[in-house]
């Protein structure tokens, strides 16, 4: 799995790290230009419509469909029954399913209109086997709920009297607005490079050096991700691939959300005196607890959370599960990553 990791970052990366001779049209290479009626931009950053443009297993960066051939490519249109084509979670999630979910994304008043296709999350979730296909048929469903309505909280677009309802608008952004700087921590594993700002980027809006650096390394190319974090608002599949490391990923005393939402993260008597219990909440303090849990009260942010998941297990048919929210949830204190700060003794 690390060499397909490496194989197929090689193949992303290239398009961003290449200085072609003749001038590009799109993608990285143009500074995130589209192309012309929304047609394909290639790995290599010019626009067209054949499938060496279109297919995001051919690196496509923006507009990705599924190419001219009317056959194959991930995703491919097939609906919930893959027949291994769409993986895991093609047998879960539909791109009909998909559309009805995430209805606006392409929408001109998102401000990333037509960046995020279902091939390209198709392709980023088979680099993560376990990711849709642990546990049965209703836990499957709930963990894609469950991803989609935490990440489409991130990326909302809605507003109090949108079209189709404020939660309808997940994927409208992939960066943190405005790009604020400071998201650097003092970690030598993963330094922070002069000038280059780690603000909130993808599904999962990434954000922190550690964090870049973390995922970088989990597919062969750290020091990449740690100078160019922001390739993550320009290639849809290193954006979805960069989410669903977060996701299937845990980062100590936090367990991955993959773990708490298929039933496999057992908590511990701390856990319990601190609240966490398993369900969807749990996903929540993990993601942003800090800022959202223990407020002992409703918080607007988090009852976002809650509707975005509900509305996704609804049209996937899948129950909701206990401890929605996080209110009385005490958020993890003391991160892995934060140990790097803390000075070395000698316990001799």
């Amino acid at each position: 799995m690390e060499r397909l990791h490496r194989l197929l970052f090689s193949s992303l990366f290239l398009s961003y790290a290449v200085v072609l001779a003749t001038a590009v049209q799109c993608g990285v290479e143009a500074g995130g230009a589209l192309c012309p009626g929304g047609i394909c931009c290639s790995r290599c950053g010019y626009c067209g419509t054949t499938d060496s443009y279109c297919l995001v297993e051919n690196g496509c960066q923006l507009n990705c469909t599924d190419g001219d051939s009317g056959g194959g490519g991930d995703g491919g249109g097939g609906g919930g029954e893959s027949g291994g084509d769409g993986g895991a979670l093609g047998d879960i999630i539909s791109s009909e399913m998909f559309e009805e979910m995430l209805p606006y994304r392409n929408d001109p008043r998102c401000p990333v209109a037509n960046f995020y296709p279902y091939d390209a999350f198709i392709a980023a979730a088979k680099l993560h086997p376990d990711f849709a296909a642990t546990g049965d048929n209703d836990t499957r469903k709930r963990e894609v709920a469950a991803f989609l309505g935490q990440t489409s909280n991130e990326t909302t677009g809605g507003w109090g009297g949108a079209p189709g309802g404020r939660y309808a608008w997940g994927y409208c952004f992939n960066e943190e607005v405005g790009c604020p700087a400071g998201y650097c921590d003092n970690n030598p594993n993963y330094p922070c490079y002069a000038g280059v700002n780690y603000c909130g980027r993808g599904p999962m809006q990434l954000s922190w050096n550690y964090n870049y650096g973390q995922f970088g390394e989990s597919i062969g190319q750290k020091e990449e991700f740690l100078q160019h974090p922001e390739v993550l608002k320009t290639n849809v599949t290193l954006s979805f691939m960069s989410a669903l490391w977060f996701w299937m990923t845990a980062q100590p005393p936090k367990p991955s959300c993959h773990s708490v939402i298929t039933g496999g993260w057992t908590p511990s008597a701390n856990d319990i005196a601190a609240g966490r219990l398993p369900g969807y909440g749990v996903t929540t303090n993990i993601i942003n607890g800090g800022l959202e849990c223990g407020n002992g009260g409703p918080d607007d942010r988090v009852v976002s959370r809650i509707m975005f998941y509900e509305r996704y297990c609804d049209i996937l048919g899948a129950s909701y599960g206990p401890n929605l929210d996080c209110h009385n949830q005490r958020p993890f204190r003391v991160s892995y990553w934060s140990l790097y700060s803390l000075p070395c003794l000698n316990s001799r």
